[in-house]
């Protein structure tokens, strides 16, 4: 088991653009092509099947800024999903979104936790946001 079969196992996922890979780091920097419908189950799955347990993971997603029952939300366009937003480092950024982003698309930074084999992704740690 090694980075280059991590690296061709998640390259070989449509929708993936590069893979860059240390172990030393136990780090997998995975660029995604526009408009791709990657999620991130599909990743760690493909890590899980060489060997390697996937932990967290640090995000960039786009999406369009939702309230669903008085809580944020993510909507990504490409793949029908909806992430649940929570507050990461700074406690007031929710606040922030939703007095100005409500209703726009929106890029989210923030991280995602490790899952169990099967489980989906459905919340995101928001750290910042920019309004596109």
């Amino acid at each position: 088991m090694c980075a280059h079969a991590v690296r061709v196992a998640v390259r070989k996922i449509d929708g993936v653009d590069s893979v860059r890979v240390s172990l030393n780091e136990g780090l997998a920097t995975i660029r995604f092509k526009p408009d791709n419908r990657v999620g991130v189950e599909q990743v760690r799955e493909a890590i899980r099947r060489n060997g390697f347990t996937p932990k967290g993971a640090d995000i960039t997603i786009h999406g369009r800024l939702v309230e669903q029952g008085g809580a944020l939300a993510l909507q990504v366009v490409p793949t029908d999903r909806t992430y649940s937003l929570v507050a990461g480092s700074e406690a007031d950024v929710l606040a922030r979104m939703r007095r100005t982003a409500v209703g726009r698309v929106v890029v989210v930074y923030g991280g995602v936790a490790e899952t169990r084999r099967g489980a989906a992704v459905d919340t995101i740690q928001v750290r910042r946001f920019e309004i596109r």
